[in-house]
């Protein structure tokens, strides 16, 4: 090779080395100040202790049981160690079963999830482990990003090396989301199963264990087969890993059928609780600290209440045409027992129980009390002949006037030209009052047809109004809380006894029990009556599109509404004697101890497939309905 040539050879060698070392610091520069972007806004991992969320908000029954949490609820911590060994066993089983011998990265795992999908041709294997779950839960957004995952992967990195495994196992069962607002395990099994952690059998932690991957999917409470599904994996996935064996896999799956029947949802205890919500909001505001809130709700009536408006609806209503019900009881004191705004609280999150809705020959109760109070008595009489006020002419339903009637039959048969004359006579401004003084906060119109129930009520106002004749003429003013407390025990409200007003004379509650107990007894509340005094009345809006029933007996008042959201008719034949005295009565017998309470309802409309006795009744309540 010529001189010429080897020098041009070494010259253009000694350019490409330059090049290249050019091109690695070149990339290395642009590398590190991708790294920076990347971490620029990694989050102060001090901060893992003290790691900000919101406050929880827990309702409890009036018997001290849990019916809803709001906000995060995150009960004591716990350590590992204090727990049964089967705790840990099941979400390391199921979640990263080589949690103890990869340094916080599987990168094995990864692998073998990669590969898994390239087979698949989708996405159906992660290869995340538990510490890098741990990193993005604490401190990273739930985003699918190069750059959340650069930093997923330093976090995890420095969780291995800050902590011990044990350690890291304990920070994520007290942090990880189980749904329902319970972060941790103590609150996840305060949720679920209504125990501390450190109680938890082993078919009871592998549920939990099962919950982890989707809460709204396996949530036992909505979906029962995919959650006992998920369980039985962790546990196959328990004895492949050498946890348990085959024979305490089988022992444990005998736990099955107990939890597979879960208490009714806490989420149908929700109408209250949202109600309740806002008190607390208004009583003691909600901060940054956990609260603890006792109710009036009975756990047991509202179990019984919510299965029974789904037994009418299911078996009656849908197919007359009535989507919705709603019931609400109080006791003597204006204490909320019962408050059920719907059919299902998941499909629907609307509170009928507080919709303003007309109540129909129901607030003839206001109209016939401010006859009293201005000097009639129930054995007066009032022609119940045609009337017509302008171009307004008021029928009576399926009645044949007379001539005149008494205030009590006029109030017994629901006679609705008597009541017009009765508040022609007093005026409609005395009996907008009295409905005022009784605690109606809405504005009840001043035209006749009011007197009839065409302004717009809500269920709980009504039903309280009524409670003040069992009250004997006290004002009952409704309430949801007895007392809110901090997770700690410092009490920050109590609720006190209140000295109510007399609003009606007792002599006048007489005469009003007087003829309620009559329309129970020979009117249109027949249906609802017990076999102990109870005192109510019905009410039918126009062209059927309300109907309801509120009455009371000895300490408990209590009032059902049916109808539809939109407000369309329902089957014309559906009045306050038929679906809504049933379901009063129904819900009134269990309240009282005369039966025993209605088994769990589907929410569901049911199947075709019905038992010989229960199609049976069925046919005569709609023989019942069609025949009248």
């Amino acid at each position: 090779m010529s001189h010429q040539k080897r020098k041009l050879f070494t010259g253009n060698r000694g350019d490409f080395y330059k090049f290249l070392i050019s091109s690695v610091i070149f990339s290395c520069v642009i590398g590190f100040f991708v790294f920076l972007f990347l971490i620029h806004d990694m989050p102060d991992l001090n901060s893992l202790e003290t790691k900000g969320r919101r406050a929880s908000v827990v309702f409890e029954s009036y018997d001290g049981k849990t019916i809803a949490v709001y906000g995060d609820l995150f009960r004591s911590a716990v350590k590992i160690d204090n727990l049964p060994k089967h705790v840990g066993n099941s979400i390391i089983a199921i979640e990263d079963r080589r949690f103890y011998k990869h340094c916080g990265v599987d990168f094995i795992g990864i692998a073998r999830a990669m590969w898994t999908n390239i087979l698949h041709r989708r996405i159906v294997q992660g290869g995340s482990s538990l510490t890098q779950q741990l990193a993005k839960n604490l401190f990273l957004s739930q985003s699918k990003s190069l750059k959340r995952k650069v930093q997923e992967f330093i976090l995890a990195l420095w969780l291995e090396r800050k902590f011990s495994k044990k350690q890291i196992l304990s920070i994520y069962i007290n942090r990880v989301y189980f749904g329902g607002g319970s972060y941790g395990i103590d609150a996840a099994a305060y949720r679920f199963f209504g125990k501390k952690a450190s109680q938890l059998t082993l078919y009871e932690s592998a549920k939990l264990a099962g919950v982890l991957k989707s809460p709204a999917t396996y949530s036992p409470f909505y979906n029962v087969d995919k959650s006992d599904q998920r369980t039985a994996l962790v546990l196959s996935c328990m004895v492949e890993a050498g946890y348990i064996t085959e024979g305490e896999m089988k022992e444990a799956m005998l736990e099955k059928e107990r939890l597979s029947r879960l208490s009714v949802p806490m989420d149908e205890n929700r109408y209250f609780t949202d109600w309740a919500l806002e008190q607390v909001q208004e009583l003691v505001g909600i901060g940054d600290e956990d609260l603890v809130v006792r109710t009036t709700l009975d756990s047991k009536l509202q179990k019984s209440a919510t299965n029974v408006i789904r037994n009418i609806l299911n078996e009656y209503g849908f197919r007359n045409g009535a989507n919705q019900m709603a019931i609400v009881a109080l006791d003597k004191t204006g204490a909320v027992r019962v408050m059920v705004g719907g059919h299902t609280y998941s499909t629907g999150q609307y509170n009928r129980a507080l919709a303003l809705r007309s109540f129909g020959s129901a607030f003839k109760y206001f109209v016939f009390l401010t006859a009293l109070e201005h000097g009639f008595d129930i054995h007066d009489h009032i022609s119940d002949l045609p009337i017509t006020i302008g171009n307004w002419s008021p029928k009576n339903y399926r009645y044949q006037s007379v001539g005149s009637v008494s205030l009590l039959d006029a109030f017994v048969k629901s006679v609705n030209t008597c009541t017009i004359r009765l508040a022609q006579k007093v005026g409609m401004a005395a009996i907008a009052n009295k409905a005022e003084q009784l605690g109606i906060s809405s504005e009840i119109g001043r035209n006749f047809a009011s007197a009839l129930g065409s302004s717009g009520v809500n269920l709980l106002e009504m039903t309280a109004a009524y409670g003040a004749t069992m009250k004997n003429g006290i004002k009952m003013t409704p309430f949801g809380i007895f007392s809110i407390k901090t997770q700690r025990g410092k009490v920050l409200y109590r609720a006190s006894q209140k000295h109510e007003k007399r609003v009606i004379s007792h002599e006048n509650c007489e005469k009003m029990k007087t003829m309620m107990k009559s329309l129970m007894e020979r009117g249109t509340g027949r249906r609802a009556k017990l076999p102990i005094d109870c005192y109510g009345k019905t009410g039918t809006s126009n062209d059927s599109r309300d109907a309801s029933f509120i009455g009371f007996s000895n300490t408990l008042v209590a009032g059902v509404w049916t109808g539809n959201d939109n407000n369309t008719p329902m089957n014309q034949k559906i009045t306050g004697g038929i679906l809504p005295a049933i379901a009063w009565r129904d819900f009134m017998l269990t309240a009282f101890g005369y039966s025993k309470p209605i088994g769990n309802v589907v929410a569901e409309i049911p199947e075709k497939k019905r038992t010989q006795k229960s199609a049976a009744k069925r046919r005569s309540m709609q023989s019942l309905i069609n025949g009248l």
